[in-house]
């Protein structure tokens, strides 16, 4: 029933306003004439329409503070207000009514007002709801952004309940999280503190709703009550207060996490005041979006798992690939000797058939040498224990040697092997053992492959980088730049298919056909090659047709400051755990200072997680026999000074010590990097 207050000194007046009112239906009271007490009426009574008879004493004040007390209520004020009578404060009033009093237009006037209470009443509440959908829309927005930014499952169930509590302000959350080692959790998070039994009835409830979702199915998860860690969370509040067992009656929301048939766990959420059809709608969306991170999460956490299992069994094999090696090779070299010693007739005279056994003998001891040699070779790249003799060299003398290597063997099988070095050829920063290796392999697999009477030509000359093929490059990655010196071993032999280019670098691959079945090899040259060249900041080519012949070709850099820096730090990182790197960040434009320094500098190691394997970083790398002052001051300065990019990364071994680090920044202070 609607309520009308009537605030008059006339009592007679009241009185009949009073019963003009109650006659259609509606609730009436007449107010105090203390206009000390009437705003306190007001808030006992909570009317819908106030009547002010303008000639009350006061009437201004007191419509003016009504009005501004009652605006959150939208209580309508009208004012009786005589004929002709001017008033100053009618725009504080919602409407006035003339006296004398026509009794229609009194209860129409009435009707209408309350009428426009209702309306107001409706809209703000409408209004309350769209902010209160607005800010769930916000919250749902940021939570997805959040979501997609992690894979960590505790992070995203943090998450998950931060998202509903913003949004649903439950008081009490219980969600069961299945680990994928039977480790399940159950996490409460409250807004005061529950009591144990009030804990163990969750656990039990939360448990009994996840295994009624499949009734007579088999379970995804078991659940072991016993087994079950309960992880509590009650918010800090100034209410000391507590929630017993009287929590289970609360209004409640219950959902499985999944995606499909992947369950990642089940919440449910109990709050006193009940929950809107938008809160259930709310509730579903957010556990909706949790799970699809959490698959991928879980996932991530497989191959993680998977990558360390794999890391594992990669290093066991290298480590039993390089043991085999070692335990193959020891009794090889009393074997050759022995055969040599037979064949020399120190131990008798043979016949010329027996020979040609030792001597076949003999080859495959070589060539089972070689293989181990290769397998040895594999394993030390893969550890990072390959050792590198870099210095200036020039690479005529292995081309010579490896044309000599190979003349017997080339004779053999009546093929020609030519070569031809490009005149005042430019020395390398290379190992030149690697280098003969690298040639010796192809070389090796020209002649297998080239059959009897056919050619084979190394040549070596210097190119730059506009005269190498691109599209030729076995890693297209790789950066090509500067002036090379290009070592090419062409044949005339079966060739490759253009699709099988790419296989014969891996290990222990080979292109299946009837000759490479019949040569046989294991297949670690090629792959082998590679990490050499790779380690040389070389790359290669491969130019061949089917039984046309193939055009291996690789490209040592002709080096400069900063390719020599490369490889030695390259190497060093790769062979030691004890490097120091100072990493000054990119666009660092500042004078290494107090706290600028914290800011720009990062110390790594191979174990520090900013450290990344696939960066290129442009290193200075110190001499073992000078300090990190030393080298800094005698080899750098003008160094640094000449390069067009001032960003780069400095690295430092173990003679960087706390004295000198202290110099060392006024010396990057005056290269002003």
């Amino acid at each position: 029933m609607s309520k009308v207050l009537i605030i008059s000194e006339l009592s007679q007046f009241e009185e009949e306003i009073a019963k003009e009112i109650e006659k259609n239906g509606i609730e009436q009271m007449l107010c105090e004439k203390n206009p000390d007490n009437i705003l306190r009426q007001v808030e006992l009574y909570e009317p819908d329409i106030i009547l002010i008879d303008t000639n009350f004493e006061n009437c201004e004040i007191l419509t003016k503070q009504l009005k501004t007390k009652t605006q959150a209520q939208n209580v309508q004020i009208l004012l009786l207000l005589e004929k002709d009578k001017n008033i100053d404060f009618l725009n504080f009033a919602d409407g006035f009514i003339s006296t004398p009093i026509c009794k229609n237009i009194l209860i129409h006037t009435i009707n209408s007002h309350i009428k426009i209470k209702k309306s107001l009443e409706q809209l703000g509440e409408n209004n309350r709801e769209l902010a209160r959908s607005l800010y769930q829309l916000n919250v749902l927005y940021n939570t997805s952004s959040q979501f997609a930014g992690t894979l960590d499952k505790d992070k995203l169930y943090k998450i998950m309940l931060e998202a509903l509590e913003k949004t649903l302000s439950f008081d009490i959350s219980c969600a069961l999280v299945f680990g994928m080692q039977g480790d399940n959790k159950l996490y409460i998070n409250s807004l005061c503190e529950p009591t144990e039994s009030l804990k163990e009835a969750l656990a039990l409830r939360v448990v009994l709703e996840y295994k009624n979702l499949f009734e007579n199915q088999p379970l995804p998860h078991k659940t072991d009550l016993e087994g079950i860690e309960i992880i509590k969370n009650v918010k800090p509040s100034h209410i000391q207060n507590i929630f017993d067992l009287r929590a289970l009656n609360y209004d409640s929301l219950f959902a499985p996490i999944k995606v499909g048939e992947h369950f990642f766990g089940v919440i449910e959420l109990f709050r006193k005041t009940p929950f809107t059809k938008e809160d259930v709608t709310c509730f579903q969306t957010i556990v909706h979006q949790v799970a699809l991170p959490l698959r991928s999460a879980t996932l991530y956490e497989e191959i993680k798992n998977t990558n360390i299992k794999l890391e594992k069994l990669e290093r066991l094999k290298s480590d039993f690939v390089s043991i085999v090696s070692h335990e193959l090779r020891t009794p090889l070299t009393p074997i050759n000797n022995s055969l040599e010693i037979v064949l020399s007739e120190q131990a008798g005279p043979i016949s010329d058939d027996a020979k040609n056994f030792i001597n076949m003998a003999k080859r495959n001891v070589v060539r089972l040498s070689g293989i181990i040699e290769d397998l040895l070779d594999l394993s030390r790249v893969q550890t990072g224990k390959l050792d590198f003799k870099y210095k200036m060299t020039s690479l005529v003398p292995s081309l010579e040697l490896i044309q000599k290597t190979f003349e017997q063997t080339a004779q053999e099988k009546d093929i020609k092997v030519e070569l031809e070095i490009e005149n005042n050829l430019c020395d390398v920063y290379a190992d030149s053992h690697r280098i003969e290796q690298i040639i010796s392999n192809l070389v090796t697999n020209a002649l297998k492959f080239t059959p009897k009477g056919g050619n084979i030509k190394i040549c070596a000359k210097k190119v730059n980088e506009n005269e190498i093929d691109k599209t030729l490059l076995v890693s297209p990655i790789c950066k090509i730049k500067g002036e090379y010196i290009k070592i090419s071993v062409k044949d005339t032999g079966i060739g490759i298919k253009k699709e099988d280019i790419p296989k014969i670098f891996e290990k222990f691959s080979q292109i299946e056909n009837s000759l490479t079945r019949n040569i046989g090899g294991v297949g670690l040259g090629l792959s082998i090659t590679k990490q050499l060249l790779d380690a040389h900041l070389g790359a290669i080519t491969v130019d061949s047709k089917e039984n046309e012949g193939s055009d291996f070709s690789f490209y040592i850099p002709i080096p400069d400051d900063k390719k020599i820096f490369i490889m030695d730090i390259n190497h060093a990182l790769s062979s030691s755990e004890e490097i120091g790197l100072i990493h000054i960040k990119e666009n660092s434009n500042c004078n290494f200072i107090d706290e600028t320094i914290k800011e720009n500098v990062i110390k790594l190691t191979k174990k520090s997680k900013e450290y990344k394997e696939d960066n290129d970083y442009f290193v200075l790398l110190p001499d073992t026999s000078q300090s990190a002052l030393e080298f800094m001051e005698k080899s750098i300065l003008a160094l640094i000074q000449k390069q067009d990019n001032k960003n780069c990364d400095i690295v430092l071994k173990k003679a960087h010590t706390s004295k000198d680090g202290k110099e060392l920044l006024k010396i990057l202070d005056k290269i002003n990097i």
